[in-house]
């Protein structure tokens, strides 16, 4: 019994001398003896003799007050120690001792103590001039030697903000703007007017956070989400709306995000092996290059998208039109003019050259950010788009306030001193038709995903890379036109391979691309382009039309990378709603030759309207040289598979085997990949899939594209073919050995690995069809993402001739055609509908313009 009253009266003794059993008033007292305990100790302090002794005992002592004021917090009203801490300042007292000690530990118990008093929300604490003064030499004085205790800091900084958020009212306590006579006094001294002026004694707390808005992790994310809340308070606070117009913050803004590309460099790709690769990649001649691996952009990237992105969120949550169009201009003029575009300029592609670099990197920007005022910036720049201001945009300039035009007159001289270069010369359609008769396979394939961003995200700019002929909007064809289009499509991929399960490999097809055609729509819409637009016709002597039809010309022996990234393309191109097929992909309406449509249509009344209706549905005919450039192209690909199909006996079973392979679900391959962002194809997608569990598309939300085209890794169906794979189960390809035989299966898989790796001879398209209309590209020689007929260096490696490859290659590639020529045929189809480019009787039944 004795030790238990022990025990029981240890506890009793314990908890009365403990605060958190004592009254309120018992507390307060505690808590006002602790405060005299820090003053004494920091008047104490600049005795050298027991420093350390005092420290810790100053840092036992803060623990206590943050005991008790969090407990306090925790309870119903009143707090009278949270009111005592905010009257006697002991905040103060508090961050000389954290400051004077140099001690890490004492520094977190700081960052408490005042979280806590700002979390209070007591009177005479956030609204106090001392506490801000407090606080913000806490977090400018203090030894940041670790991110844990630069994230606290910074994490005041950002609770304030919130306040500053919630409660504008508290805001004349961090901020005091000078008054105009003290800038004019200051610009006589100085000689100087520049709307960026520092003014860290008007707003010491934005100065703080601008400091860490470009760092990562914790602290940096603290940091832009405090600077976003105060820059979102302007719209409430005309004074802090000038400071910001008048001040450097754009300046900072501009020349911080410039800084981190600048720290960009060169791409760098990962070593072997240390990423999985899609079969469709590792089933190709260049799946160990570089052309076939993800570039390791590494932190610098990071770094500069994390900042881009706060730009973003910075003009989406800023409500003051002054202070977007004031961040907008700097953004231009210090960013895209003299850094941005200049680096698109001086690019270099030689070996080891940087335009590779600059096109992926602007392919990550454009496919990153979405605020449509800073995207229309940037491509209305970059691409030389003629600016028409209209009433609307000089009324605002009429109704531009001083500061604004203050602040524009200085950068727009500061813009006019500075020798830079003009799109107006050379712009980014220039350097894009530079990137695509490029021998590089690194700068081809940058080129090709930036031609795929502009025209999925960004339709508004589609017609500055793409050219169309004005005045030319798309005609609407019969059904019967139709049908005779889509069975021609769908005739030359029968004719590359015969898929017993067409009619369900084509209904998936046609989901994804009536998806693909609503996004299309919806990002239309989104940016404000109007969708009632008419489609006008491509031009047929577009020079980057012509480059990338070239480019299809050598698709057998183009890299399979190369290949996906060319018919994301093209059918960016086909499912545009600005660009009609007439002239490229489909034959011109008016060039269409019907039978009798002509007499059927002089005849009177609707008596035989019946017959008018199934003329409607008659399919016509074209001549040859009408045939539109892409199709004569592809239908220049098929012959080839069909000559191959006469002259190798089992190439059905080849095709038919690689297309199952690049089905499979298998283990992945290690090796190089392809980065997230490479466009592909729809090539063994969903083909494949039983009736009996139809394939549910999956929209992006980034892209507005199905995802089997954008992720490689997911180009895998449980479904096996029903042809047998002899790649897979080792089996040789003429015929299988008779029954005792003595070759083994090794035996006969090591033959059909040496046959696939076998040069496999290859002619271009032009050379089989001379009679086709399709414009000779500028560079015969070297085709787009092949490699010159001679020897050459691409990407550091010895390459063979353009004419050849093996045959695993071009069986891989010949898989990518057909999976492309259901997927555009699919388009057509679906733009028919949506679009409404097919009618039956459109104005009485007569005949098209070419027929009369």
């Amino acid at each position: 019994m004795e030790f238990w009253s022990r025990i029981i009266g240890g506890s009793r003794s314990l908890s009365t001398n403990s605060p958190r059993a004592a009254s309120p008033t018992e507390r307060l007292t505690a808590f006002k003896r602790t405060c005299n305990t820090l003053q004494q100790i920091w008047r104490s302090s600049n005795s050298p003799t027991g420093e350390q002794a005092a420290t810790i005992h100053a840092r036992n002592c803060i623990e206590r007050l943050n005991s008790v004021l969090s407990e306090e917090s925790r309870g119903p009203a009143p707090h009278p120690c949270l009111a005592y801490a905010a009257s006697s300042q002991i905040f103060v007292t508090v961050t000389k001792l954290a400051l004077s000690s140099h001690d890490e530990a004492m520094l977190r118990s700081a960052t408490v103590f005042f979280n806590t008093l700002i979390d209070s929300e007591v009177d005479g604490v956030v609204d106090n001039r001392l506490f801000a003064r407090a606080l913000v030499d806490l977090v400018r004085r203090a030894e940041k030697r670790s991110e844990d205790v630069e994230g606290r800091l910074v994490e005041l900084l950002f609770g304030i903000a919130n306040n500053i958020r919630l409660q504008p009212t508290i805001l004349p306590a961090w901020f005091a703007p000078r008054a105009d006579d003290q800038d004019s006094e200051q610009t006589a001294v100085n000689g100087v007017e520049f709307a960026g002026t520092m003014r860290k004694d008007d707003f010491p707390l934005f100065y703080l956070l601008v400091e860490y808005v470009h760092h990562a992790g914790r602290a940096g994310d603290f940091a832009r989400t405090g600077l976003l809340y105060l820059i979102e308070t302007a719209s409430r606070s005309k004074d802090l709306e000038r400071w910001l117009i008048e001040s450097d913050l754009a300046t900072l803004m501009a020349t911080g995000l410039g800084a981190l590309y600048s720290q960009l460099g060169s791409l760098s790709y990962n070593p072997d092996g240390e990423t999985e690769i899609p079969h469709i990649i590792a089933h190709s001649d260049h799946a160990q290059q570089e052309s076939a691996r993800p570039p390791a952009l590494g932190v610098s990237m990071d770094s500069f998208m994390a900042y881009l992105l706060f730009w973003q969120d910075t003009i989406d949550h800023c409500k003051s039109a002054e202070v977007v169009a004031t961040l907008l201009d700097h953004f231009q003029v210090l960013f895209l003019e003299q850094l941005l575009y200049p680096s698109l300029l001086e690019s270099s592609d030689v070996e080891g050259g940087s335009t590779a670099a600059v096109l992926t990197y602007l392919y990550r920007i454009l496919a990153s950010i979405d605020q449509e005022d800073l995207v229309h910036r940037i491509l209305h720049f970059l691409l030389a788009s003629p600016s028409e201001p209209d009433a609307q945009t000089v009324k605002k300039n009429k109704n531009m306030s001083a500061s604004r035009r203050k602040s524009l007159d200085v950068l727009t001289a500061f813009s006019e001193e500075a020798a830079k270069p003009s799109p107006s010369l050379f712009n980014l359609r220039d350097l894009a038709l530079l990137g695509l008769r490029s021998a590089n396979r690194q700068t081809v394939l940058a080129t090709l995903r930036l031609l795929s961003v502009v025209l999925q995200r960004h339709p508004s700019f589609s017609r500055s890379l793409v050219r169309t002929n004005p005045g030319q909007p798309a005609k609407q064809r019969y059904v019967g036109a139709l049908n005779a289009e889509l069975g021609q499509l769908l005739g030359l991929a029968t004719s590359i391979m015969d898929e017993p399960t067409l009619d369900e490999s084509f209904g998936n097809y046609l989901k994804d691309a009536s998806w693909t055609l609503e996004s299309r729509l919806y990002i239309a819409w989104s940016d404000k382009l109007p969708t009632e637009a008419l489609a006008l016709e491509v031009r047929r002597d577009d020079p980057i039309v012509r480059e990338l039809l070239g480019c299809l010309e050598s698709f057998f022996t183009n890299t399979v990378i190369v290949n996906l990234a060319l018919t994301e393309v093209l059918m960016s191109i086909a499912s545009s709603h600005l660009m009609a097929l007439d002239g490229w992909l489909l034959v011109d309406p008016a060039k269409y030759h019907y039978d009798n449509l002509n007499d059927l249509s002089k005849e009177d009344g609707p008596s035989d309207i019946l017959e008018q209706i199934r003329s409607v549905y008659q399919e016509p005919t074209w001549s040859l040289e009408d045939t539109p450039a892409l199709t004569a192209v592809l239908r220049g690909l098929v012959e080839q598979v069909r000559d191959w199909r006469e002259n190798i006996a089992d190439f059905d079973i080849l095709v038919a085997a690689r297309r199952d392979l690049l089905h499979e679900e298998d283990e992945p391959v290690s090796g190089p990949s392809v980065p997230e962002q490479v466009p592909g194809t729809s090539a063994a997608r969903s083909s494949d899939r039983p009736p009996s569990t139809p394939r549910t598309p999956q929209l992006n939300a980034d892209q507005g594209t199905p995802r089997g085209r954008r992720d490689l890794q997911n180009l895998t169906s449980p479904q096996r073919s029903l042809v047998g794979s002899p790649l897979r189960e080792g089996t040789t390809i003429h015929s299988p050995p008779p029954r005792g035989s003595s070759v083994s299966r090794s035996t006969a898989a090591e033959e059909l690995r040496k046959r696939l790796a076998t040069p496999f001879p290859v002619r271009f398209g032009r050379e089989r069809h001379p009679e086709t209309n399709l414009p000779e590209p500028a560079d015969a020689d070297t085709a787009p993402g092949t490699v010159a007929e001679d020897e050459a260096i691409i990407d550091g490696e010895q390459t063979s001739e353009a004419t050849s490859a093996t045959l695993g290659h071009v069986l891989t590639n010949v898989v990518i055609l057909y999976e492309f020529l259901l997927e555009i045929s699919a388009i057509v189809q679906a733009r028919s509908t949506l679009f409404e480019e097919t009618g039956f009787l459109e104005g009485g039944v007569s005949a098209p313009a070419g027929d009369e």
